[in-house]
This record gives structure tokens, C-alpha cells and sequence, in this order.
């Protein structure tokens, strides 16, 4: 148990550095159009290209926490909050939109709105398992 408390944190943290880095790198190479793509998205017309900046910012921020040790539970909640706020979104255009182009890159272009609730509810509790195990080590590096 003892061992799984010092690598589950830091495999969690490897797993988001990698995720967020093919996410952003994916956005950025395909801007344009997933600018518009948001641009198409119910709540964000207006928002487009500074929701699509600040989204690729926020990824490349969590990214750099996560990987300096005394920022990492820093940019695990940071990563819980953006996958909690994207799977509230998601809700959100499932209970009110039909047929919107999803805004997902690269092997998640043909997912679903509802494949990609799934997806990130799954991604928030692994960032909260992230965060707890981070806690449960640093409690027991305390005593």
C-alpha cells in the first residue's frame, strides 16, 4: 500500500502531462478550425477564439504544475476543475443541442458529446484520485 501511495499520484500526473500535452498540441496545430469549431458551440459564438487561447493556456499551465513537484496537487485540482468545467459543458449541450460538431482533436475527433461526458467524468475521478493519493502521501510523510 505504502508503494502504491508514492506511484499512483505521480503515474496520475505523468497520464494528464501527456494528455494535456497531445491536447494542446493537437489545438494548436488545428487552431483555426477549432476556433470555429467552438465558435459553433451554444454559449461560446462570441467567445470563440478567446475561450480556444485560454483553453490551450490552461492546458500548457497545468501541464508545467504538474510537472515541478511543489506545484503538482496545485495542477491536479487545476486539471480536476477544467475536466469537471468541460464535463459541465458537455451536460450542457447534451440536454439542450442537437447535432453539434464536437470540439474534441486528434483520436477523439469521432467521439461523441455522450462518449465524451464519459470520457471526462472518468478523467475527473482520476484527477481526484490523483489529488487524494497526493494528500494520503504527504500525510504519511508528515508522521
Amino acid at each position: 500500500m505504502k508503494n502504491v501511495i508514492k506511484i499512483l499520484p505521480f503515474t496520475i500526473s505523468l497520464f494528464f502531462v501527456l494528455l494535456w500535452s497531445y491536447a494542446a498540441i493537437s489545438k494548436i496545430i488545428v487552431f483555426r478550425n477549432f476556433r470555429s469549431q467552438l465558435g459553433q458551440s451554444p454559449g461560446l459564438e462570441a467567445y470563440a477564439g478567446l475561450v480556444a487561447s485560454g483553453l490551450i493556456f490552461l492546458q500548457l499551465l497545468a501541464i508545467g504544475m504538474i510537472c515541478y513537484r511543489s506545484y503538482r496537487l496545485l495542477g491536479l485540482w487545476m486539471t480536476f476543475v477544467i475536466v469537471t468545467v468541460f464535463t459541465g459543458y458537455n451536460g450542457f449541450i447534451l440536454m439542450d443541442s442537437n447535432n453539434l460538431p464536437c470540439t474534441c482533436i486528434g483520436h477523439f475527433e469521432k467521439m461523441t458529446w455522450k462518449g465524451n461526458l464519459n470520457l471526462n467524468m472518468g478523467l475527473m475521478i482520476t484527477a481526484l484520485v490523483g489529488i487524494i493519493s497526493m494528500k494520503a502521501g504527504r500525510s504519511k510523510m508528515k508522521k
